[in-house]
């Protein structure tokens, strides 16, 4: 039975954070060996919420099981890049155009407002240009997840948003390379306007071309 905190979280479920912004921010890289000792001081709990939290995060492609090696951290590969991109341009396009078609005023009302609070401040750090700041990426979430929300499909909406979490490594990994040579609040400001605009084919295609052009930045990377 899981451990449960004031607020309903869990044990589990908190180490399962703290374990997945570590691979998130690049604290543990891809490919290193997860310690157990070493999750539970950087958890600050006992093993057993910690095991149960890289269970999850196996499940979600997160980390690996070796049978002599133990935990690591999954590796990251071309392979899974276009995966993933392909996957997600399928799902999150159609999820998108459904929303422009069914959405209302107060799914207008959400996607302008979360573009408006990402759109706020700046996307990289001050002092680590080439990293993404925490707040921002956090908005930029609630952006992407604000315009496909009125897609109707609760079974949808849970596979964008594991497919969305599975990418994130390779779009942190796309911005330490190229840093602010490529306008994302552009795109960011076109996907916007064609959903208000109700062009539901227009906006399908410009999240596809949105999420190719992070695949296209890496390919040159896992070439060399």
């Amino acid at each position: 039975m899981e451990q449960k905190k004031a607020g309903g979280r869990t044990l589990a479920g908190d180490a399962y954070e703290a374990i997945r912004q570590a691979i998130r921010t690049g604290a543990v890289k891809p490919g290193d060996r997860l310690r157990f000792a070493d999750l539970q001081a950087l958890c600050g709990m006992s093993v057993t919420p910690v095991r149960e939290a890289l269970a999850r995060l196996t499940a979600e492609g997160f980390t690996v099981l070796d049978d002599h090696r133990g935990y690591s951290v999954a590796r990251l590969s071309l392979e899974e890049l276009r995966d993933i991109t392909a996957t997600r341009q399928l799902c999150e396009g159609e999820a998108l155009r459904l929303s422009v078609l069914r959405g209302d005023a107060d799914w207008e009302g959400r996607v302008i407002a979360a573009h408006h609070l990402m759109a706020r401040i700046p996307q990289a750090r001050e002092d680590i240009p080439s990293a993404m700041r925490e707040d921002w990426e956090a908005r930029h979430a609630a952006f992407h997840a604000a315009l496909i929300s009125a897609c109707g499909s609760p079974a949808l909406l849970e596979i964008c948003e594991k497919l969305f979490s599975r990418a994130d490594r390779y779009r942190r990994l796309s911005v330490s390379l190229l840093g602010t040579a490529r306008d994302v609040a552009g795109e960011h400001r076109r996907l916007m306007e064609l959903a208000l605009a109700r062009d539901a084919e227009g906006a399908a295609a410009a999240l596809r071309d949105h999420y190719g052009r992070t695949a296209a930045a890496l390919e040159g990377f896992f070439a060399v």
